[in-house]
């Protein structure tokens, strides 16, 4: 699947992230087909509302895609008091439902999401106001 050079950069990816301390490890999944262009306007505009509200937070976000590279959903980790934000905010565009999970960051969760880091279709940026 990777090369060992991919490997290293994903090794190494989800040590960075997971020295860090973050606080929630989530999961977001639409409610309608978001194609990756798309999911990275919603992004872009999700890192731009919670950056307006003037709270300190850290997200590092990547969106993973899925049904045969046909859709896509994101995962984020999440540090600081914001996760009543992001669904505020996606839900008031009707993005999505019930199918977002906020659970308790384990170190895990930064390797998870360092998998995507090396295919060159995924979006991902990190914030860090905290």
């Amino acid at each position: 699947m990777y090369t060992q050079q991919q490997s290293q950069t994903v090794r190494a990816m989800g040590n960075w992230l997971g020295g860090m301390p973050w606080d929630i490890f989530s999961t977001i999944t639409y409610r309608h087909n978001i194609k990756a262009k798309q999911n990275y306007k919603i992004m872009t505009g999700l890192e731009e509302y919670l950056n307006s509200l003037n709270k300190p937070f850290n997200m590092f976000w990547v969106t993973e895609y899925t049904n045969y590279n046909y859709n896509t959903h994101n995962h984020l980790l999440l540090k600081g008091d914001i996760v009543g934000d992001i669904n505020s905010h996606l839900k008031s565009k009707s993005l999505i439902g019930d199918h977002v999970k906020h659970l308790p960051y384990e170190k895990i969760a930064s390797m998870y999401v360092s998998k995507f880091i090396c295919d060159d279709k995924t979006n991902y940026n990190m914030i860090k106001n905290a």
